[in-house]
C-alpha cells in the first residue's frame, strides 16, 4: 500500500480494458503470471473478488464493476491535472499575475505593450496589480513584479527593462520668486514634493561632489501625476522621471534649476521566482518586454 492507496490499480484497468491478461501484460512490458500475481494481491488487500476468471472469459464482480468506473475516473482526473501542469509550461495559455509600477509609467506605456502580447496570445490572461506597497512576490503568488529604482537584495531574478533620467524642476515663476540656486543644500529651506523616495542623490557634473539630500516634503504623494500637477502650480520643486516631464522641459513650462548637478537614472527592472520550472508563458512574457524596451 502506497499513500493510503493500494498497488496494482493501475494493472487492473489494463486487463479490464484489454479483456486478457496476456494482452494487458504485453501492453505493460510484464509477464502473464506476474500481472496475474499484482491482481491477486490487490484483490487480498483490498478484502473483495474483482474478477470472474475461467479458462475462455473474464468479467468484473459488481464490486470490480464500481471499483474499475471509480478508479477509472480518477485516473482519467490525475491525467488531466498532470497534462495542464505540463501544458502551463510549454504552451502560450493560462494566467499571469503582475503587480508593477502605477501611474503614468504603468498606464501609458506598460500597459500598452501588456495588452499588445496579449493580442498576440490570444490563450493568455493577465492580472496586472498597480498596488503601491512593495509585496512580497512569492507570499502574495505573483508571477512576476516590476520595480523602478534601487532594488532591495533579493532571491529573485532580475532583469533591467529600461532606465529613465530624473530631473529637479519647478516652474520659471517659481525659481523667479525665491532666487538662483546653486547647490542642493539650499532646498532644505524650500517647499518640496515627493513620493515615495525620501533621499534625494545629488553629483555635481564637474566637480563630482555628492550631497544626500532628506526630503520633508510640503506635498507628499505617491501620484506622479499629482505631483506634476502641484509643480505646474508653482507650489514647488520636484524630482520626476523624465517621462512626466519631457515635454514640459522641451516647451519651457518647467525648468531645471540647478543644471550643474544632477539626479541618478532609475532602472525599471522585472522580477520573477528562481526556478527551472518558471512557465512558459512567464518567459515569454519577460523576454517580449525586453525587446519591446528596447525599441520603446
Amino acid at each position: 500500500m502506497t499513500s493510503g492507496f493500494p498497488d496494482g490499480i493501475r494493472e487492473f484497468l489494463a486487463v479490464i480494458e484489454e479483456q486478457s491478461f496476456s494482452k494487458a501484460a504485453e501492453q505493460l512490458g510484464l509477464s502473464r503470471a506476474r500481472v496475474s500475481q499484482i491482481i491477486s494481491r490487490l484483490e487480498k488487500e483490498m478484502g473483495v473478488q474483482l474478477l470472474y476468471r475461467s479458462t475462455r472469459s473474464l468479467s468484473l464482480s459488481p464490486a470490480g464493476e464500481t471499483f474499475y468506473q471509480l478508479s477509472r475516473q480518477g485516473i482519467d482526473q490525475l491525467e488531466h491535472a498532470v497534462q495542464s501542469a505540463q501544458n502551463a509550461n510549454t504552451s502560450l495559455s493560462g494566467n499571469i499575475r503582475i503587480n508593477a509600477v502605477g501611474g503614468l509609467f504603468g498606464e501609458k506605456i506598460l500597459s500598452p505593450l501588456l495588452l499588445r502580447f496579449m493580442q498576440e496570445n490570444p490563450h493568455i490572461e493577465i492580472d496586472l496589480s498597480f498596488s503601491s506597497p512593495r509585496v512580497d512576490l512569492i507570499e502574495a503568488q505573483y508571477d512576476l513584479v516590476i520595480r523602478m529604482g534601487t532594488l532591495e537584495n533579493s532571491n529573485l531574478i532580475g532583469r533591467k527593462l529600461t532606465n529613465y533620467s530624473n530631473h529637479l524642476v519647478a516652474t520659471p515663476d517659481f525659481i523667479n520668486s525665491i532666487g538662483k540656486l546653486t547647490h542642493p543644500r539650499a532646498l532644505l529651506d524650500q517647499p518640496l514634493i515627493n513620493g515615495s523616495v525620501k533621499r534625494w542623490s545629488f553629483t555635481h557634473k564637474i566637480s563630482k561632489e555628492k550631497y544626500e539630500l532628506p526630503v520633508q516634503g510640503k506635498l507628499k504623494c505617491a501620484n506622479g501625476h499629482v505631483a506634476k500637477l502641484a509643480v505646474l502650480a508653482s507650489a514647488g520643486l520636484s524630482r520626476q522621471p523624465s517621462y512626466y516631464v519631457e515635454q514640459e522641459l522641451a516647451t519651457g513650462q518647467l525648468v531645471e534649476p540647478m543644471p550643474d548637478w544632477q539626479l541618478p537614472s532609475s532602472d525599471v527592472t522585472v522580477l520573477y521566482p528562481q526556478s527551472r520550472n518558471t512557465s512558459l508563458r512567464v518567459k515569454a512574457l519577460v523576454n517580449y518586454l525586453i525587446d519591446a524596451f528596447k525599441n520603446h
